[in-house]
């Protein structure tokens, strides 16, 4: 098939391709989104084959060399399942079988299926991607776009093309000031202290890993809603991230963590390109360091001026510098996902879409932490090789600290 567009590497995506990975094609997103009316088939194809056309990085390919190919299109698949057929553990299984075997290097790279048999007569349409081709922030996008379309209505792409992000990160790295360049290389040396100190509060064989989901209520996050839109308020990643340097405290003895904070890497960059409505992997990492003060009031200003501060929402940080050698605490928190209160075509998070990550693939990082709000509440899961003593109270530390400094905020 005939290629039309050759576009370079993100840095997340050329930081992904470099790695030693057991199943680099299980590294998948996927979801449901409940339609409260029988699904056509035939009008689904048509849809997908029109998003396609709309949104080139679905027609991506990845071929060695390290640049992308868009495809000039894609013949479309769309399974079909009735859920009354299986149990809930034999459908995990098949939603899981759906989304194996996605090839970078040919551009089988996502798949669709629509699911019937709900008591309720909805239907779920099932897509599942893979992620160097989409991340969390382009779910909506997919859900709104497929929703336009198989309503017939006209939908276009007006927003940049991931190759013009591409331009512009790839100039990051000439335009960057030189105060930008001293600030990060200051954090560089500082963070490399640290490793070795959470290295031995670890498990010698990081493959032995403990998840525990740390959930806050509706009440501990209203808390941190700003009321009247106070102009001084502190936001809830700034409260999250507090509570967690106190954790972090708690387990290492030191008052100073360095962590990788992941954002959605859709700003940051001066030049003008809007991505908002752009589907890819755009995914930014960059250090910060989380520090404990001598009040609670100290420690949320202390953090959320170090926050602040960060040049350009830390987006150059990849440009410049790559991914290689982050701090092995990594923390991931995405405040809404737009979709999940919709009354139809509603992005359904709470029911399993089969295993997307195989557990084989390892980062290196002792600490995993990625949460999400919904409903008011906030859940994270924590996962990590640390020894079960220091998981154990990492856990407890954080939830703990997390709701007092809630309530610090809501005086």
């Amino acid at each position: 098939m005939k290629s039309i567009e050759k576009i370079d590497y993100l840095p997340i995506q050329k930081w992904f391709m470099q790695r030693s990975l057991t199943d680099r094609s299980r590294f998948n997103h996927s979801f449901l989104i409940r339609v409260n009316q029988p699904l056509d088939k035939k009008r689904v194809q048509d849809s997908l084959e029109k998003l396609c056309r709309l949104h080139g990085m679905l027609r991506a390919v990845f071929p060695a060399g390290g640049k992308c190919f868009l495809k000039e299109s894609l013949s479309i698949e769309v399974k079909e399942l009735d859920i009354r057929e299986k149990n809930e553990a034999e459908l995990f299984e098949e939603l899981a079988r759906w989304q194996s075997g996605f090839d970078l290097e040919s551009g089988y790279l996502w798949q669709s299926g629509i699911l019937r048999g709900y008591k309720d007569g909805s239907e779920r349409l099932y897509l599942a991607a893979h992620h160097m081709i989409i991340d969390a922030a382009s779910w909506s996008i997919i859900r709104e776009d497929l929703q336009r379309l198989y309503d017939g209505e006209v939908t276009e792409n007006r927003s940049g093309s991931y190759r013009e992000w591409v331009d512009a990160v790839k100039s990051y790295t000439v335009t960057a000031a030189d105060e930008e360049k001293a600030y990060w290389e200051e954090s560089i040396h500082e963070q490399q202290q640290q490793k070795s100190l959470w290295k031995e509060l670890a498990e010698k064989d990081n493959s032995r890993l403990r998840h525990t989901r740390v959930e806050f209520s509706q009440e501990i996050v209203r808390k941190v809603v700003p009321q009247n839109h106070e102009a001084n308020h502190f936001d809830i990643n700034e409260v999250l991230l507090s509570g967690l340097a106190y954790a972090l405290h708690e387990v290492s003895g030191e008052k100073n963590n360095w962590i990788t904070l992941e954002k959605h890497g859709r700003d940051g960059i001066k030049r003008p390109v809007d991505v908002s409505r752009t589907i890819g992997w755009f995914t930014t990492l960059f250090p910060v360091c989380l520090t404990v003060g001598d009040s609670i009031g100290e420690t949320l200003i202390g953090n959320r001026e170090r926050l602040r501060a960060i040049p350009g929402k830390g987006t150059g940080y990849g440009a410049l510098y790559g991914y290689d050698n982050m701090p092995c605490i990594l923390f991931n928190y995405l405040e809404k996902l737009i979709g999940t209160d919709e009354s139809n075509w509603q992005i359904r998070i709470e029911e399993a879409s089969g295993e997307s990550m195989s557990p084989d693939n390892r980062f290196d990082n002792i600490v995993d932490i990625n949460g999400l709000g919904r409903e008011g509440k906030a859940g994270l899961w924590v996962e990590s090789c640390l020894k079960e003593e220091n998981h154990q109270l990492l856990c407890e530390a954080f939830k703990r600290n997390v709701e007092a400094v809630a309530y610090y905020v809501h005086r």
